[in-house]
């Protein structure tokens, strides 16, 4: 890994850090202003975005956070596989709290550009969400 990629890594490896302390500070130091976010909801644009939909996450996942699984490094882009959980206390895109603890995984993208955070790309496994707080079941050869 180069020195670069490697300083990279470090970056991303505080942002979430940051995103799981709630250091809103810290992760506004380690996004680049004009920051894109594209996920599994719309695009958000500037760091100011973000952090509001992280804000509303949190209220309906207030113990929500997030563990790294791997991480790899290639030029300016840094890959997290990562697993993530909370206790759905709060409405999530329409469905009502069910107190239940969710887990599910994801894999982020991070283009550092300037020593920031310039662009993310999310893939989660809502999927898997939405069967842990009972709003679809899940494929019947899969049931226990």
């Amino acid at each position: 890994m180069s020195a670069t990629e490697h300083s990279n890594v470090d970056l991303v490896r505080d942002y979430l850090s940051a995103f799981n302390d709630r250091d809103r500070d810290r992760m506004t130091e380690l996004l680049a202003e004009d920051v894109v976010e594209h996920g599994v909801h719309e695009d958000l644009h500037g760091h100011e975005e973000i952090l509001e939909f992280l804000d509303a996450h949190f209220e309906t996942f207030p113990d929500y956070a997030g563990e790294t699984e791997e991480m790899v490094a290639d030029g300016d882009t840094v890959v997290v596989r990562y697993s993530v959980s909370g206790t759905h206390t709060g409405e999530y895109r329409g469905v009502e709290p069910t107190g239940h603890r969710a887990e599910w995984t994801g894999i982020g993208m991070y283009r550092v550009a300037e020593g920031r955070i310039a662009e993310i790309w999310l893939e989660e496994n809502r999927l898997s969400l939405l069967e842990q707080l009972e709003v679809v079941d899940p494929p019947a050869h899969l049931r226990v």
